[in-house]
């Protein structure tokens, strides 16, 4: 349910988006804004470029408001103290004064880098854009009023007007936070797929004429979507990059071709052929890129994995069938890794039916589920430290098994803290079983299967490394103090509570 403060705020923020009053005053302050750039030519347009910050690669304008909010923030502070009379209280007011200027300098900075990303919005954004702009311009007229106040001498008056000013930017804080996490202004919406991981085939290359952009789709299995990719021919040679613009996900093989860019046809955003980087704003993220190749007369396409991308290509099963290979024949064996894991998979799931067939009121539950955290502690310890880093380069499943690793830890420490006989513990244990059993059955169906692309040689190498560890977890005088002592404060805290 939501809290009562919570649902004010949804419901003032719904009203500024349905008020197509303020489309008006929008369109005549865009347009405003838009006629200087254009009267400058070239300069206004770097000028424009700089303040969105497309040469930077990263949006300025959130950047910029975080010196305001931190100045202001600390004259509030500086303030407080000189108000209560705190020693050196004339100092607190000198620092004071000069963090209002500064936050006022940097309010400006950040007023004009916001006005230029807010001109290329549109409905419901330009409208709370535009509440947003207005309501921060209400917290910099306070500021300067108390600069005023304070240079002649009314400092009480300046720092109310401070503390007012402080206030209202909150709010404009909270809806420039509305826009970007959920109108989902000035973040990356370009298809960052990782698809096709090899060269795909996808159009005839007589198809595609010189100098006009051509959408052709790949599948994506995980996402499944398909993803829209622009291929274009200039002086004889083959580009592809996403046809979703980053900015606001506009069609760029829609697009047009100036001065060795294709540019989106909706705000104007300009990338790069060769390197998908914007050149001209209000981009500033560049585009997914794709190799291509021509064989028999037919484009084909991959696509550039970016740095500290998760996708396994088919050079990355090759590598691992190689390592294999030179493997140490005398590197100890056992059984595989992924059967070890599945035997402690089961194991857990027999002890969840156990405590579930228990009664509630029988003292011996309290000990096995006591047991079960131990166990689920052991097994998150040997997938961390043994069988994730080993399976990373043949798996893109690593990143959301730490994240249910996350999601085990939490709910197993709120079901700790309960009384075995509650009500509440047996609603908090079946969604523990529920947790563990997904995870577990998610490796089981996806990752385990791709850990065979290691080679049974060394599937059997991490499952001898395995079950020495499970050994040591288990018998460890060290380990299992360590393990029972976590658990028991967990279970004391619930007690307390």
């Amino acid at each position: 349910m939501k809290s009562n403060h919570s649902s004010f705020a949804d419901a003032a923020i719904g009203r500024i988006e349905a008020a197509e009053w303020l489309d008006g005053p929008g369109f005549q302050l865009a347009n405003a804004v838009a006629l200087p750039q254009r009267l400058a030519g070239t300069p206004g347009k770097r000028v424009r470029n700089a303040l969105h910050g497309t040469w930077y690669g990263h949006p300025v304008h959130p950047m910029l408001v975080t010196i305001p909010i931190g100045t202001w923030t600390l004259a509030l502070g500086l303030d407080t103290l000189g108000a209560l009379g705190a020693k050196h209280g004339q100092e607190y007011d000198r620092a004071a004064d000069l963090a209002v200027q500064a936050g006022a300098a940097g309010a400006v900075a950040a007023a004009a880098a916001g006005l230029m990303d807010w001109q290329q919005t549109h409905g419901r954004s330009r409208r709370v854009g535009l509440a947003h702009a207005l309501v921060n311009s209400t917290a910099l007229g306070l500021q300067l009023t108390s600069i005023a106040l304070r240079w002649r001498g009314h400092r009480r008056e300046g720092r109310l007007a401070s503390a007012a000013a402080w206030g209202v930017m909150f709010v404009g804080a909270y809806l420039g936070g509305h826009l970007v996490y959920r109108r989902r202004q000035g973040v990356d919406q370009a298809d960052r797929s990782v698809e096709p991981r090899g060269f795909k085939s996808v159009l005839p290359a007589a198809e595609l004429e010189e100098g006009r952009p051509r959408r052709v789709e790949v599948w994506d299995a995980v996402e499944r979507a398909h993803i829209p990719v622009a291929l274009v021919r200039q002086r004889g040679r083959i580009f592809a990059m996403g046809a979703r613009c980053s900015h606001m996900g506009g069609p760029l093989d829609e697009g047009w071709l100036l001065k060795g860019g294709l540019v989106c046809p909706w705000h104007g955003s300009r990338y790069d052929l060769e390197s998908g980087q914007p050149l001209d704003g209000p981009s500033t993220c560049p585009q997914p890129l794709y190799d291509v190749r021509v064989r028999n007369g037919i484009i084909e396409i991959r696509r550039q994995q970016e740095p500290g991308a998760a996708a396994v290509t088919p050079e990355d099963i090759k590598h691992a069938a190689q390592m294999e290979q030179s493997s140490a024949e005398d590197s100890p064996l056992g059984r595989k890794a992924d059967e070890v894991l599945f035997e402690h998979h089961q194991l857990l799931r027999s002890m969840f039916r156990r405590i579930e067939d228990m009664p509630p009121d029988d003292p011996q539950r309290r000990d096995l589920m006591r047991t079960l955290a131990f166990e689920l502690e052991i097994h998150e310890h040997i997938e961390d430290e043994i069988f994730y880093p080993a399976v990373r380069p043949v798996s893109e499943d690593i990143p959301v098994a730490y994240a249910e690793h996350q999601q085990l830890a939490d709910l197993l420490a709120a079901t700790l803290k309960l009384p075995t006989s509650s009500p509440e513990f047996e609603e908090y244990l079946r969604a523990l079983h529920k947790a563990v059993d997904h995870h577990a059955s998610s490796e089981e169906h996806s990752m385990f299967i791709e850990a065979q692309r290691l080679g049974e040689r060394r599937l059997r190498e991490l499952g001898h490394e395995l079950e020495m560890m499970l050994e040591e977890q288990r018998t460890s005088r060290f380990q299992r103090a360590f393990k029972e002592l976590k658990i028991s404060l967990l279970a004391q805290a619930g007690k307390e509570a």
